[in-house]
């Protein structure tokens, strides 16, 4: 009875104050929301080729890091874990990996904005040159 004691109080008392990474899939309209706060101290990450960036822009404030390039995961070890994170790339594929990437690193907010891209572009968002 005393062993399922220490064991319970430890459990209980190791979890509480602990948090848990969040992930969660987002669209343009949320994401545009994110970008307007000023309280979100978001960090925006663009994950395409420099030849998609040149051809439509990028949202206010991204920051690049090629998804394709080998670079990808030292670049990542420079972001904050503590500050959310929005991903995005061009329809959604390498923003959802690299979410789960940045995930399983215990970034504590991740968000993917999917459709990506296309879907901003679509819903008629303007971008950064």
């Amino acid at each position: 009875m005393k062993l399922f004691s220490i064991i319970a109080f430890s459990l209980l008392f190791g979890t509480v104050g602990c948090t848990q990474p969040v992930l969660k899939k987002i669209d343009v309209a949320e994401a545009k929301s994110l970008l307007a706060s000023k309280s979100a101290n978001l960090q925006v990450v663009d994950l395409r080729t420099p030849g998609e960036i040149a051809a439509t822009g990028s949202l206010p404030g991204a920051e690049f890091i090629d998804f394709t390039a080998p670079s990808f995961l030292n670049k990542v070890k420079q972001l904050d874990k503590k500050r959310p994170v929005l991903l995005y790339c061009a329809v959604g594929g390498r923003s959802a990996e690299a979410a789960e990437i940045l995930h399983q690193q215990k970034f504590q907010m991740v968000y993917e904005m999917s459709p990506g891209m296309n879907g901003w572009l679509a819903a008629g968002n303007k971008t950064s040159k």
